[in-house]
């Protein structure tokens, strides 16, 4: 056998993010080739160490390498010669993304861990931060004014607790998160079902520049990729995978946002549901997931309480401030708050404790910045 007929391996204690990045021609190159995909870009890159490795090897060997086929082998080689991607590199310069490899640092750990995460993520803006808490809230194109007015303000309410809102920018409750969530000075993330060029639907363009500037706008699709129903579900399951949980506000039973409520369940992330009108054919989903587990939620400090999460505010720039440490009653206590004000009265009712506790308690949670005191003995989250 010919010397180019063997695979030859790329040292496994090296990764080859760095190969990546400074070859983008190749790697888009290799990337866009017919057959290869996610799966088979990574056994290749992972074997071989680039794209540049890749294109040297021969047909024969290539066809050594596990899961591909003498036609992938061959497309390879094709492209190793003519070179595809040209027009894929100058359409991600003009619209301002970049690609991220699953072997760079920036790729978020949480998707890492679903079964099938995308060998590329093309981003405008960012990537949520490795330490960065995120929850998806995802519903119906057509919700009720109740949708709207409960996804703009869980959205919001997280936002201001430093927790990331991942959606799907499309209309409805998807739309009404990303605006909630700038609203309260958050950091939001918008999955597309089509190529990282492309705004869809086309009256989003405005709140996708913001949310680009903010948080960003993420696509496992090549540039040029037009929407397409049948790319709505892979969109799904990365929407699942970027967070720690998934709310779902408004939907019917076969709702995509069904779809990425089961995405969670197989990546092991938290179900949520807000409850509706039984009248309301838009709340049929939503009750099926209660009936079967999901988590009835009636505000944000449901959703944080669940993900294990302390309400935390963010600096200047946006980051989540170190969160402060709670004892067990202060934990307890701020589970009973929002941004509501509530008299000290009710709150004593509510947790079932002596009136001098609860006020200790209160007391720390204002001094840690947690809490606002009002005239007249009215405590609310503080909004920051």
């Amino acid at each position: 056998m010919k010397s180019n007929d063997q695979v030859r391996l790329f040292p496994q204690n090296h990764l080859p993010a760095a190969a990546l990045r400074d070859d983008p021609l190749g790697t888009l190159t290799l990337f866009k080739v017919p057959g290869v995909g996610s799966v088979r870009f990574r056994i290749l890159i992972g074997l071989l160490g680039s794209p540049a490795e890749v294109f040297k090897a021969s047909e024969t060997a290539l066809k050594n390498v596990p899961g591909i086929d003498s036609h992938t082998a061959a497309a390879i080689r094709s492209a190793s010669i003519n070179g595809t991607a040209e027009k894929v590199l100058r359409e991600l310069g003009d619209c301002g993304a970049r690609y991220v490899s699953i072997w760079d640092e920036e790729y978020p750990a949480q998707l890492k861990e679903i079964h099938d995460p995308p060998a590329l993520l093309f981003v405008r803006g960012s990537l949520p931060a490795q330490e960065e808490a995120c929850v998806a809230i995802v519903g119906t194109r057509d919700p009720s004014l109740y949708g709207i007015q409960q996804s703009h303000r869980i959205a919001e309410e997280l936002a201001r607790q430093g927790i990331g809102v991942v959606s799907g920018m499309a209309r409805g409750v998807d739309t009404s998160a990303h605006e909630g969530c700038l609203q309260g000075e958050g950091r939001t993330y918008a999955v597309f079902g089509c190529g990282i060029d492309t705004i869809y639907p086309t009256e989003n363009k405005s709140i996708a520049k913001k949310i680009e500037t903010t948080g960003g706008l993420i696509s496992e699709f090549l540039p040029g990729t037009q929407p397409d129903p049948g790319l709505f579900p892979r969109r799904n399951r990365l929407i699942s995978g970027l967070s720690l949980g998934v709310l779902v506000i408004q939907g019917d039973i076969k709702s995509g946002a069904l779809i990425t409520a089961r995405c969670a369940l197989e990546h092991n992330r938290e179900v949520f549901a807000l409850p509706g009108s039984v009248e309301d054919r838009r709340s049929r989903g939503p009750h099926s997931l209660i009936r079967e587990g999901a988590t009835l939620i009636t505000s944000s400090q449901d959703v944080v309480e669940a993900i294990g999460m302390q309400f935390r505010s963010t600096d200047e720039r946006g980051i989540p401030r170190p969160m402060p440490v709670l004892n067990a009653s202060e934990q307890q206590l701020v589970v009973k708050l929002s941004f509501d004000p509530i008299h000290i009265d009710q709150l004593v009712r509510n947790l079932g404790l002596p009136v001098q506790s609860v006020l200790a308690d209160l007391l720390g949670l204002e001094m840690k910045g947690i809490i606002s005191q009002l005239p007249g003995k009215l405590f609310q989250l503080r909004r920051v």
